[in-house]
């Protein structure tokens, strides 16, 4: 009988320690939440801010908001100013500006000594898990390289890299065929040429070239993998930027490839 309650009372205790366990799950899941959805919360207030200081947004009569896709090809701006200038006072790593309008795409460009930094910490230094759009630290800083690459996280609140993806509907590319990177030099426009998802492992990620042939070849090789067939012209002698968006697979990206149209002196 005693035998008999004393296995009674274990099979308590281990019963109170598994619904303590659970309970503490839980606990540790909500704090989880709130925290991540307050750094949300943070960094979209501290770009918000941002841009208000820094970006000034043209007026546009509303007849030429609705532009006809020829008239987005030939643009020699977006519709935006950034005082780039005052924004590398504030902070030196930041070497431009990215805007691509349907995806709500319009950031600093940071780049550091290493891939690690900025992508659990905003352009002030802040600690923060939507991090910052980067450039690769291979990469030269004034974009003359090949293929230069630029990273941001896909968040779910549609930030950062979080709609690079709308990319895929269709008529986006038709309607929107470039994507605007802010240098020292001016604006660049970059006409889209591919996008697709990749394996980290693919060459898709090349950055050197030892010669115009293994180039020639790349180029080609990411024009056919391509999910839509898009009519821009790129050889060996163009530059290319590479965006880069992680998926719900942690070895694959989502790519966007575009090809430096005119380089502004």
């Amino acid at each position: 009988m005693v035998e008999t309650e004393e296995k009674q009372k274990k099979k308590q205790r281990i019963l109170n320690l598994i619904i303590l366990g659970g309970i503490l799950v839980i606990v540790l899941c909500v704090w989880h939440m709130i925290s991540v959805q307050n750094q949300y919360k943070s960094a979209k207030e501290s770009y918000d801010k941002l841009r208000n200081q820094y970006v000034t947004e043209e007026d546009t009569d509303d007849s030429e908001s609705s532009s006809t896709e020829k008239q987005q090809e030939t643009k020699e701006e977006p519709g935006i100013q950034v005082d780039l200038k005052g924004l590398q006072e504030k902070n030196p790593d930041i070497i431009g500006w990215i805007y691509y309008e349907p995806a709500g795409i319009s950031y600093p460009v940071l780049q550091d000594e290493d891939n690690t930094y900025y992508i659990k910490h905003t352009y002030v230094g802040e600690k923060n898990s939507t991090g910052s759009i980067f450039m690769d630290a291979w990469n030269s800083s004034d974009f003359s390289d090949m293929n230069t690459f630029i990273y941001g996280h896909n968040m779910r609140n549609g930030t950062m890299f979080g709609s690079l993806s709308d990319i895929r509907k269709k008529g986006t590319v038709q309607k929107y065929p470039c994507f605007w990177l802010l240098t020292e030099q001016g604006w660049q426009r970059y006409n889209i040429f591919s996008y697709y998802e990749a394996d980290t492992a693919e060459k898709s990620f090349t950055i050197q070239f030892q010669s115009e042939g293994e180039y020639e070849t790349f180029l080609t090789d990411i024009k056919k993998r391509s999910e839509e067939k898009l009519d821009v012209e790129v050889g060996t002698k163009d530059c290319i930027v590479t965006l880069s968006t992680c998926t719900s697979d942690r070895s694959v990206r989502f790519l966007v490839h575009g090809v430096l149209v005119k380089r502004n002196t």
